[in-house]
């Protein structure tokens, strides 16, 4: 997702009816309908989804659309250049292309469900999958890493950093599977109501194509309620 931010610096109301990202980046247009009304002097988020992304490596061209109506009732359209002072245009665009890059080569995926027994206070297992699909190409799998919720753990209870693995991957490597061992980063029953990425495994990848960076393996629906079922009994959480 994006959030086109528009700001209305006008002493004079008027609509947005419809707003679209057009960029080199990615495969087609992203789209917003509205209509929203911008009062003088407000500013407003309008979230578009984007489409596939196009990892040619063109030079980024970007613009939006923008259709509005004006408080007399006429309408118009104007064409800007936006602004991207964070350069997460380019982020999610190098993040997707990896992705892209990666499933070229393997499909890596989590399991249906996690090892665990309750009342052990042990760790609990995670094992993810990673197939080669026969395509053409090698990926390195270099480490794992802990996520906000869930803290990488040694077989015996010792704390890990992160997982080194150094996993090369091409048509000739048979199927694998990466183990992790995790324990609660911290025993707050807030951390599970309020999670959003605590079930999202990073994965630091290097490709043969000159792209590197983190995949996310996210659990299934059945795998993450088992881990917030472990987190809490792990914890003594009711």
């Amino acid at each position: 997702m994006l959030e086109l931010e528009i700001t209305n610096g006008s002493g004079a109301p008027f609509t947005v009816t419809n707003a679209a990202f057009e960029s080199s980046r990615f495969a087609t247009v992203a789209s917003w309908k509205g209509p929203q009304l911008m009062s003088p002097g407000s500013a407003t988020d309008l979230r578009v989804k984007l489409a596939d992304p196009v990892c040619d490596g063109v030079a980024p061209r970007d613009r939006i659309v923008i259709d509005f109506t004006l408080a007399d009732g006429s309408s118009g359209s104007v064409t800007v250049t936006p602004t991207d002072e964070q350069g997460r245009v380019d982020a999610v665009n190098a993040q997707d292309c990896l992705g892209v890059s990666v499933a070229r080569i393997a499909s890596i995926s989590a399991p249906a469900q996690i090892g665990w027994t309750p009342g052990a206070h042990q760790p609990a297992v995670i094992a993810i999958t990673v197939v080669p699909t026969g395509a053409a190409g090698t990926i390195t799998i270099q480490s794992a890493k802990e996520t906000v919720l869930l803290s990488l753990t040694e077989p015996r209870g010792g704390p890990l950093d992160e997982l080194k693995l150094d996993r090369v991957v091409n048509a000739a490597a048979g199927s694998s599977v990466i183990s992790l061992a995790v324990v609660p980063a911290r025993c707050d029953a807030h951390a599970i109501e309020e999670d959003k990425r605590g079930t999202f495994f990073p994965l630091e990848i290097q490709t043969d194509d000159s792209r590197s960076g983190t995949i996310y393996v996210g659990m299934p629906d059945e795998a993450r309620r088992s881990l917030y079922e472990f987190y809490s009994n792990y914890c003594g959480l009711p």
